[in-house]
């Protein structure tokens, strides 16, 4: 499926449900740096290719990051966040993106957003309480074969969010269907349960 944010999302239609060990926990970024160094982003490197790092389930990511007093201050990354997030995109088809994945340690999902032609900012998406119908959804990074890096998770069809907007700065909430859905909860895998508790 490659519409909306599904170059990383495929609904399956059947299949093994895959039961992972539980996986060793790192920092997004050396000596823990709030983001990293990207050469293209340099005058030398202007003709480099986008530094994405595409969140292969393998690890988890720190909760070194995950604090009020850093969700606060994040908005001053929002700029080069979403810029680096719409490279990241152009380059390989995606719509949506993990902070990790752009080298910015603290959490955000980062969806696109085709009335303004932008990257719209989560940060620290909080899940409300709302049921919800369940699938099974093969998740595969962008960058892989689409085979050896493949995982498959159970995934709610809409979730219901509360989030600090990376560009507005303000506090927002809103229902999320599908794709968006799907890209919200990974972001919530992709941390340690740690950071959820910090920041929820």
């Amino acid at each position: 499926m490659t519409t909306k944010a599904a170059s990383l999302f495929t609904l399956l239609g059947g299949g093994l449900w895959l039961m992972d060990d539980p996986k060793p926990v790192v920092q997004v970024n050396e000596n823990n740096n709030f983001m990293s160094a990207w050469a293209s982003e340099s005058l030398a490197g202007s003709s480099l290719p986008p530094e994405c790092a595409f969140w292969n389930q393998s690890v988890v990511f720190s909760d070194a990051m995950c604090s009020l007093f850093v969700v606060n201050r994040a908005a001053v990354a929002y700029h080069t966040a979403s810029t680096r997030a719409m490279r990241c995109a152009a380059a390989y088809g995606v719509e949506c993106l993990l902070s990790p994945e752009i080298g910015l340690a603290m959490p955000a999902a980062f969806l696109y957003d085709h009335s303004t032609s932008s990257m719209r900012m989560m940060i620290a998406p909080k899940l409300l309480a709302r049921e919800s119908e369940q699938v099974h959804v093969r998740v595969s990074p962008p960058d892989s074969d689409g085979i050896t890096q493949t995982r498959t998770q159970l995934f709610n069809e809409t979730v219901s969010v509360e989030y600090l907007d990376g560009h507005t700065k303000s506090l927002h909430s809103g229902l999320l269907v599908k794709e968006e859905a799907f890209c919200v909860q990974m972001l919530r895998m992709a941390f340690e349960p740690a950071c959820w508790k910090a920041l929820d």
